[in-house]
């Protein structure tokens, strides 16, 4: 089982210094500091808004990246995902509309009820906002975040735990605020109190003679010099206001992560489960075969190597190192026909120990020798297909179950294969028109199983949502 998130409070703080993230906050960071360059206060301000707007934009995505990774059980930087999650490219603009709605909702209580309302109200949110982030997040749903059902479930499964993780990210936002209110007065403080005696000086000033006038382009001439000498004071508060924020938001996100990795199981998320494999204790019986294989493949002996591998499975056929071991011998004799006959029986394994991620990575080292290769079992291949949508790769899921129905005619499983398939077309492919009509096939086809009573419910839902495509449908 994962170590409670307490005691990898010092790993939370070392993450975001890894040099692919630190070299990403960093150029983030820097990105508003061209506004100190322009010459007038109007453009420059108008210019910090924009950049530091498509900064956080840029840093969210990195952000909620860290978190899915962590959730998934991915603890180290080297072991994420080489492939993009465009299902993520929508969450910073979800996360600003979760802090709206937080805000609106302590507004609206302050205005209706006063100010000690307002407080019990932002202590309410204080202690959800978690919850909602984690599950907007995972769920990749603003929808899913908001939703106070969703987030109770979320907060009784962890338990008590989840209160001392609202303590560690209140300790963490009030670190984050202290350090930030201490570069503002470092960088800002001056120039705004110089803008003031400015402001006073002007409201002094009567214009009515040349030499007023003089003295009012003087005092504006003064502040513009001024201004121009606390550039690298105001580019330094700058980056380092938008690092200390990023480095802190950073450590939260993978917190939050860790929680969900933690608990995944009372919350029944599928996590990569080879990592946890990798980190246990090693059998002295697999290592002395290990040996023996590794000199045989030195004396170039490979067909002996895996005869030994064989026999070695065979005997142990519930052994995720003996099957591992063979499955790689065999890949990389390129014996692609028995590579292919062991994965059907090896991907089955895995998904039945519960190690998803690595069923589907057995899949992709069988495709890189065979690209149409898919399990033979229909239930191996509906499980793998569900594993891929829990792990984010709705595609991977779909052409794993590309012409299910033609290769396994009046197979059993066809109506839960179509319902798989319309679901990830509807959530999240966005591809309703299709999706509605695999589930117009399931209800025509099997009105008596189980996912006919689903499936209608999603066509009612999609036509509210598109009525004018109803009669069509």
């Amino acid at each position: 089982m994962p170590l409670p998130f307490w005691a990898r409070v010092p790993r939370f703080f070392l993450l975001p210094l890894h040099p692919s993230i630190l070299a990403r906050i960093g150029l983030f960071a820097a990105l508003p500091i061209v506004c100190i360059f322009t010459t007038s206060i109007m453009a420059g301000a108008a210019l910090l808004a924009g950049l530091s707007l498509l900064a956080w934009i840029l840093y969210l995505r990195l952000g909620s990246g860290i978190f899915s990774e962590t959730s998934l059980g991915r603890l180290s930087p080297d072991q994420y995902s080489q492939q993009r999650d465009e299902s993520l490219a929508f969450i910073p603009y979800a996360l600003f509309a979760l802090g709206f709605v937080a805000s609106l909702g302590i507004g609206l209580a302050t205005w209706l009820f006063g100010e000690g309302m307002g407080s019990a109200a932002a202590l309410c949110i204080a202690l959800l906002l978690p919850a909602s982030l984690m599950i907007l997040v995972h769920a990749r749903s603003l929808i899913a975040g908001l939703n106070p059902g969703q987030i109770w479930a979320l907060i009784r499964a962890i338990g008590k735990p989840y209160l001392l993780l609202c303590l560690f990210l209140f300790c963490l936002a009030s670190a984050e605020t202290f350090l930030k209110f201490k570069l503002i007065q470092m960088g800002i403080q001056p120039i705004y109190e110089k803008w003031l005696l400015l402001q006073q000086m002007l409201a002094e000033i009567e214009i009515q003679s040349a030499d007023d006038w003089e003295a009012l382009q003087a005092a504006s001439a003064e502040f513009d010099a001024f201004l121009r000498q606390q550039r690298l004071r105001l580019g330094f508060a700058l980056f380092g206001y938008n690092a200390v924020a990023m480095y802190f938001t950073t450590i939260a996100f993978n917190m939050m992560g860790y929680v969900l990795y933690q608990h995944h199981h009372a919350l029944g998320l599928a996590v990569d489960e080879p990592r946890a494999m990798r980190g246990g204790r090693r059998d002295g019986t697999h290592d002395a075969i290990n040996e023996q294989i590794a000199n045989l493949i030195a004396a170039d002996q490979m067909d002996k190597a895996l005869d030994l591998a064989y026999d070695e499975q065979r005997e142990h056929s519930s052994s995720i190192q003996a099957q591992e071991r063979y499955h790689k011998l065999l890949h990389l004799a390129g014996k692609t026909d028995r590579l292919l006959s062991h994965a059907n029986r090896y991907i089955a394994l895995l998904l039945h120990q519960h190690m998803p991620s690595h069923a589907l990575e057995i899949l992709r080292r069988c495709r890189e020798q065979s690209p149409d290769f898919r399990p033979e079992e229909p239930k191996t291949l509906l499980a793998l297909a569900r594993s891929a949508r829990a792990l984010r790769n709705p595609k991977l899921a779909l052409d794993i179950m590309r012409a299910f129905d033609k290769k396994h005619p009046l197979h059993p499983l066809i109506p839960d294969v179509y319902y798989l398939s319309a679901t990830i077309l509807c959530e999240e492919l966005r591809q309703d028109a299709a999706a509605d009509r695999l589930f117009a096939a399931i209800i025509k086809r099997y009105p008596q199983h189980p996912c006919a009573a689903q499936a209608e419910q999603y066509r009612a839902t999609i036509a509210r949502m598109q009525p004018q495509a109803a009669p069509a449908a």
